[in-house]
């Protein structure tokens, strides 16, 4: 009788505590993520607007354009019923990987971003993720195209909004065993893991089929021409020219096959194949190239007719960043701002793992500048994967063409062996 007194007395001297013990874990779920206050957003990007691959650049400015756009327009409405515009930061890695881990610290312990977005390469977003894992610090959006993104086990802070180089392959020899069965097909490839990557998927892909790879040869961004790779490659006999490269590879490969009298079909990765890239190899030389994309191409001619070439088309015109309005790569980076937007607009915590949560699970999320029937859809711990479709284009000399429908792996993303 005793010790039941004493155990109730001691409970309800306990209640205060625990009620304030509970309004503390309550306000604290609230807490707001550093970079997020009540009227304002940080965002940090680190990518190279400088060096070698200073063309990748465009995609940061791509970002920095709808960015501009939102915040003219009073900010983003959040789900938390507060409206906060979008303070971007973006920092000048030069494509080196250890100046863009640095670049990364900077904004996350200097800056105090509430997130990293548009991470640009590979290598940079191989040397920025496990920082980004350590620090709980959404890496979102990233622009690399290797299928590790697509595992929130391996990195569960990181995600990319590209389609994998595999799943690029695989709808190229989907191409290949509709209209050319028998091809003999080589390969120029930039030696990374993004050229590695799609070399891997490719080999992967062309098993059990009629098409066969005759020969591959490396590049790096830091060669000067890729003449003696495509010397070597036009010897093996082959009748198609896959290239898997940074754009100014790219550019230069097409010259070459045209201007050599070797004259391949070629199919190019999206990473190098706007209009703007294909520029300085000739317009005339790059008539007939083959690419996959999940972009709606820019036609001036369609802007009055779509409403999300008008929306990109008047933000441009209004904004007048410095990229080329038909650069795909401008054209990304406002993708990825636009993704962006949405997903700040969907959290009610105002906490980094609100945002990470939200772009783990997005369902069927249509976007102005995706081709029609193609979404962006994630599932936590099923699905990675933003991107799975691919539309594939051919260029006329003047702007591409669509060819077929888009062809979807949607949920199966093909993996190499």
């Amino acid at each position: 009788m005793t010790m039941h007194k004493v155990s109730r007395r001691a409970a309800l001297l306990m209640l205060p505590l625990l009620s304030t013990a509970l309004c503390a874990a309550g306000a604290s779920a609230q807490t707001p993520s550093p970079g997020i206050t009540d009227t304002s957003v940080l965002i940090g990007i680190t990518a190279p607007v400088s060096g070698p691959a200073a063309a990748l650049g465009g995609v940061s400015r791509g970002i920095e354009l709808r960015v501009n756009a939102i915040n003219a327009a009073g900010g983003v409405k959040m789900a938390d019923g507060k409206t906060r515009k979008i303070e971007l930061t973006i920092l000048d890695d030069a494509v080196d990987p250890q100046r863009a881990l640095t670049n990364a610290r900077r904004l996350v312990e200097s800056n105090k971003v509430f997130a990293l977005v548009g991470t640009m390469t590979t290598a940079s977003n191989q040397a920025v993720a496990p920082y980004a894992d350590e620090q709980k610090v959404p890496n979102l959006f990233l622009y690399s195209a290797v299928a590790e993104w697509g595992s929130e086990k391996t990195h569960p802070w990181s995600m990319s909004l590209l389609i994998s180089f595999p799943t690029e392959a695989a709808v190229f020899v989907e191409y290949l065993k509709r209209f050319k069965s028998n091809a003999k097909v080589a390969v120029l490839y930039l030696n990374t893991d993004m050229g590695q990557g799609f070399l891997a998927g490719l080999k992967t892909a062309l098993a059990g089929t009629g098409v066969t790879m005759v020969g591959s040869q490396a590049t790096t961004s830091n060669d000067p021409t890729v003449d003696t790779q495509l010397s070597n490659l036009r010897a093996t006999g082959a009748d198609t020219l896959m290239i898997a490269t940074a754009p100014r590879q790219g550019a230069q490969a097409v010259r070459y096959a045209a201007e050599s009298g070797w004259k391949p079909t070629i199919l190019m990765s999206h990473a190098s194949s706007s209009v703007a890239n294909l520029k300085p190899a000739g317009l005339d030389n790059a008539k007939g190239v083959i690419t996959a994309q999940f972009l709606k191409p820019f036609d001036q001619s369609k802007v009055a007719s779509d409403p999300g070439l008008k929306d990109y088309s008047d933000t441009y015109d209004t904004f007048k960043p410095r990229f080329d309005k038909i650069d795909t790569l401008g054209q990304q980076g406002y993708l990825i701002g636009d993704a962006l937007i949405h997903l700040l607009s969907t959290i009610k915590e105002p906490t980094r793992e609100s945002l990470m949560r939200a772009a783990r699970n997005l369902d069927g999320l249509s976007l102005g500048l995706l081709m029609p029937g193609i979404k962006v859809t994630t599932k936590s711990g099923v699905d990675g994967y933003p991107i799975e479709s691919l539309q594939l284009f051919q260029f006329d000399g003047a702007e591409y063409q669509p060819i077929g429908e888009v062809i979807s792996y949607e949920g199966k993303t093909p993996l190499p062996d």
